[in-house]
């Protein structure tokens, strides 16, 4: 028997709730209560993927920010780490919208990716959440682990019927 290898548009969340850029920070904060989401697409008007928030980037605001370590020299301030790395921190920490606090760089997929290569992209770049977006960026859906487990468990319930079955007609002979 062969095993139905699923795609994101066979197990996506087709409506997807999202925001839109301007949102405020304390209205992103009513919204994930209000929804019970790990993450918020952010889109335009035309729903074109803007970027994501998480409760993660909600939390790093009510964290005690990191201070860079530096050293003043003759008046220049060298960082230990980097300012590239400070200005990131820095920008999400004082960030009143979703413009400003949302993450750019979204990893997504479209509808026709394999749940295999989903599943693998989720684990390797420790993701709760996967926009699905059309071949113009724009957001038709959302996969969360949630909507993997429940693909994995509905196969071994499937694989489970499917050995009865045969077990079943050996018996009969």
């Amino acid at each position: 028997m062969a095993v139905k290898e699923y795609k994101a548009k066979d197990f996506m969340e087709k409506y997807v709730f999202t925001v839109p850029p301007s949102i405020t920070i304390h209205e992103l904060i009513r919204a994930f209560v209000s929804h019970n989401v790990s993450a918020i697409p952010v889109v335009d008007e035309d729903d074109t993927l803007l970027g994501i928030v998480s409760e993660g980037d909600l939390l790093y605001k009510k964290v005690r920010p990191r201070i860079p370590q530096y050293i003043d020299i003759l008046g220049g301030t060298l960082y230990y780490c980097g300012y590239g790395r400070y200005a990131k921190s820095f920008r999400k920490m004082l960030a009143t919208e979703a413009a400003e606090i949302m993450t750019r760089d979204v990893r997504c997929v479209t509808p026709e990716t394999e749940m295999s290569v989903i599943t693998t992209l989720m684990v390797d770049e420790h993701l709760k959440v996967v926009p699905v977006v059309s071949e113009n960026n724009r957001l038709v859906g959302l996969i969360t682990r949630h909507d993997i487990l429940t693909v994995l468990a509905l196969t071994e319930k499937e694989e489970l019927d499917a050995a009865d079955e045969e077990d079943d007609g050996e018996e009969e002979k």
